[in-house]
């Protein structure tokens, strides 16, 4: 349980990179922006340039292999919608022609919003990320569900890990192909053990949050006061001026019919 939860856990383990020293209220901030970001862009010039800065933005957790990961099964999701598409107007020729670009479109903005929430999940502490919910003076009932749902990602990273490993010591190589050939023995080797140690970590965090004593205080007291660095102000601008020229692109691609409403 404290190699889960506790300040410092895994995220600690790989090294103190730029991400690691930014503030938590930076990341909450920048993550805030680019959910708001993805709702009201829709021109995939301006969600291009980006899922570019985010991509960067993450990159200097260091952990490029998990991103790649990520984004890789992204594109197979987004090649998957392609041809179930493609496949419905020729089974019904009547149905309006395939377009890609507001096909791309929901893609892009899941691929910004992994960005910046994995950088926010495997860089914080979560003593730092209660503090920083409790100072904007929300409810309980609303920062601590946050809190967990955001710690959840490592604690979801490292348990496919593990079973993975374990997978292999067995004698399975788990891989994409894999997946197709046999989906009956790979939801029972991979997707179950998953499952069950999901619910194992939401009953540790649940321990671990009474012991702590969350609920009953009025106030969270941090060790040490903590300032905005130079470079937090600096994240906190270069993310404005992105969403900015997004922004510029969008207009001058027109905003009719922009947006997710």
């Amino acid at each position: 349980m404290n190699d889960r939860w506790t300040a410092g856990g895994a995220a600690d383990a790989r090294g103190r990179g730029l991400m690691h020293r930014l503030d938590a209220r930076t990341k909450m901030a920048v993550s805030l922006l680019g959910s708001v970001a993805v709702m009201v862009l829709s021109d995939p010039a301006a969600l291009g340039l980006l899922l570019a800065a985010s991509t960067a933005y993450a990159l200097t957790l260091g952990r490029w292999r998990m991103l790649l990961a990520c984004h890789a099964g992204i594109a197979v999701l987004m090649c998957v919608a392609f041809g179930l598409m493609h496949a419905m107007h020729l089974a019904v020729p009547r149905m309006s022609p395939l377009e890609p670009v507001r096909l791309l479109v929901p893609f892009l903005r899941l691929a910004i919003m992994l960005n910046v929430v994995l950088a926010l999940a495997l860089s914080t502490r979560v003593q730092a990320m209660l503090s920083t919910l409790k100072s904007l003076r929300l409810p309980f009932c609303v920062y601590i569900p946050t809190a967990v749902m955001v710690r959840f990602v490592p604690s979801f990273v490292a348990d496919v890990r593990q079973v993975s490993e374990t997978l292999k010591t067995r004698g399975y190589r788990v891989n994409p192909l894999f997946l197709l050939r046999h989906p009956l023995l790979s939801m029972r080797l991979l997707f179950v053990p998953l499952v069950f140690r999901a619910l194992r970590a939401a009953d540790e965090l649940g321990i671990a949050a009474e012991l702590k004593g969350l609920g009953y205080a009025d106030r969270l007291r941090p060790c040490r006061t903590v300032h905005l660095a130079r470079r937090d102000w600096a994240a906190m601008a270069g993310a404005l001026a992105l969403v900015a020229a997004g922004v510029g692109l969008q207009l001058r691609a027109g905003w009719g019919g922009g947006g997710m409403f």
